[in-house]
């Protein structure tokens, strides 16, 4: 079990076997189906519930014990140096939550405007986690690059590791063993590992989902290129930038049946109804695919669509004005 060398790429064989050797130290998060009014029935994958409230935590358990068991050079020069990573938050918690089980060094990288709860809960994974917040473009050169030089330790890319991906990319397998006629899955588009892992492992349709105050992909994918857009912040901070990481964009734009936009008003209302309807707590992002699901579910004939619920780190205060000014849960679909 586990004793052969384990592929980078992404395969059935290689998954199921990521899983086994992250299954003790992560959750089956459930596969729920929603209860506001649509033409088809959504499916909702819960990873507000997973291990650290995010599906990032897959990606940071399945590299760090990968790299234990497979790749022992590289494994010794994180016991040595530690590890380094550049996340908006998610990822960090992920990998703070495992750096402090091992018993290694960890630094982040975040970009200056990171909500405090995301701060805050990163600390309470593991308060000896160093936090060097960085302003906004040092911080996309850190993505885009996946490399800090300033700082010592192994660099732990959440958009572009293979061991990552591997992790996430689980998700896909547990869609897949829960609901065997899925036949479209939808995701909040980020840095694009999440639409990566899933479009690459399952023989299904994929969409990206984005936020219409900073949908790189969309105008990347119109332009035939990477593309810079405005951005405008929102309290949707786990999507939304303006920026797309080139190298994700080029293993992923053929892979893709394509890339929903949202606003900020209609992720409002779905992070209401999985509140209330459902008595789903999550963050804007992790409410982005099913708000992408319910508008567009009439639209297409889909059957058994499953939206990612990403992720359930947000700032009290944010989620009860959200929840207090959008008001009810939908009683009728978006249109």
């Amino acid at each position: 079990m586990l004793k052969s060398p384990l592929s980078e790429a992404i395969s059935p064989a290689s998954v199921r076997r990521v899983r086994e050797l992250i299954d003790p130290h992560i959750r089956r998060t459930p596969l729920l189906r929603a209860k506001a009014p649509s033409p088809v029935d959504i499916h909702l994958k819960c990873e507000n519930l997973q291990v650290t409230n995010s599906f990032k935590a897959r990606g940071a358990l399945s590299a760090l014990h990968a790299y234990r068991r497979f790749r022992p050079e590289v494994w010794a020069r994180i016991v040595r140096d530690g590890v380094v990573t550049g996340s908006s938050g998610n990822f960090a918690q992920g990998l703070a939550h495992v750096t402090s089980e091992l018993d290694l060094a960890y630094t982040v990288v975040v970009p200056d405007s990171i909500p405090e709860a995301k701060r805050s809960q990163i600390l309470a994974y593991n308060p000896r986690t160093r936090i060097v917040q960085v302003p906004y473009p040092v911080w996309r050169r850190t993505m885009v690059s996946a490399s800090f030089p300033d700082l010592p330790g192994f660099f732990l890319s959440s958009e572009s590791d293979p061991y990552v991906s591997l992790g996430i990319a689980t998700i896909g397998m547990e869609i897949q063993d829960d609901l065997p006629d899925v036949d479209a899955v939808l995701v909040p588009y980020g840095g694009g590992n999440l639409a990566y892992s899933l479009a690459t492992y399952l023989k299904v349709p994929v969409y990206a989902v984005e936020i219409s105050t900073g949908a790189p992909l969309s105008a990347s994918l119109r332009a035939g290129r990477p593309t810079d857009v405005e951005y405008e912040r929102s309290f949707v901070d786990g999507i939304g930038a303006s920026f797309v990481i080139p190298d994700q964009f080029e293993r992923l734009k053929d892979k893709l049946a394509g890339v929903f936009t949202v606003t900020p008003q209609e992720i409002a209302e779905a992070l209401s109804s999985l509140a209330f309807a459902d008595k789903i707590v999550c963050e804007g992002a992790g409410a982005a695919a099913y708000a992408a699901a319910l508008k567009n579910s009439s639209s297409y004939a889909w059957r058994n669509p499953v939206a990612v619920v990403s992720g359930g780190v947000i700032d009290p205060d944010v989620l009860l004005h959200t929840l207090t000014t959008t008001g009810q849960p939908l009683t009728t679909p978006i249109s």
